[in-house]
């Protein structure tokens, strides 16, 4: 699979084909449900306030040619990626077949990094509504 945030003015990939896809990637689906406690029900009723949030996380491990060169990706990093825009999520198979996967509006969350050497390595947590298979104008 393969992951990136674009706007108007930025785009990055997080994620991309091969040693840099993504590891560990969860999809967290959450709804606002509403309790209402009646005078002596025998049971609560819940509503659903729908206002569907997701939260998806992952991790990449990038290799890089120096510690020189890892070191000085690790602090830049967080300050090039788009904070918010359109998340793309492709997903493809052996034989060239290729899905798309949308946050129309999307926000990148956190990012947490580490190095060991000439390796880096970067967890992401990205936020958005529903996923959609509708590329956003």
């Amino acid at each position: 699979m393969k992951i990136r945030i674009y706007n108007s003015t930025e785009n990055f990939w997080l994620s991309e084909e091969g040693e840099l896809a993504p590891d560990s990637l969860r999809v967290n689906g959450e709804r606002v449900i509403q309790p209402a406690d009646l005078l002596r029900a025998d049971s609560a009723v819940f509503f659903n306030r729908k206002n569907a949030k997701t939260v998806i996380t992952f991790s990449v491990t990038r290799e890089h040619a120096s510690v020189r060169v890892a070191e000085a990706y690790l602090l830049q990093h967080e300050a090039e990626i788009p904070d918010s825009g359109i998340v793309e999520f492709v997903s493809y198979d052996g034989g060239g077949g290729e899905d798309s996967f949308y946050f129309p509006t999307g926000f990148l969350k956190t990012t947490d990094a580490s190095y060991n050497g000439c390796t880096t390595f970067h967890s992401y947590t990205l936020i958005g509504g529903r996923i959609t298979t509708v590329k956003p104008t």
